[in-house]
């Protein structure tokens, strides 16, 4: 799977589309994308790129996701 870089300019490196899945609506992988941006000192996640349902983790939330990725991932 491949992050998708949708910004140009020098930004560009915090903002990344990861091809998703929608439980709701199905369809296939990457019928909905994952924004995932870094804004300040936070994580931000836009389930399918609308700003509808945004959710942002701290440092201390993003550094436990990222364990515990790593644990389930290897």
């Amino acid at each position: 799977m491949e992050l998708y870089n949708h910004v140009d300019g020098p930004g560009r490196g915090h903002r990344k589309a990861i091809p998703a899945t929608c439980q709701l609506h199905r369809g296939p992988v990457g019928f909905a994308n994952l924004m995932v941006s870094k804004q300040g000192g936070s994580i931000v996640f836009d389930p399918h790129v609308t700003g509808a349902c945004v959710m942002s983790l701290d440092e201390d939330g993003a550094k436990l996701l990222c364990n515990l990725l790593t644990e389930w991932l290897g």
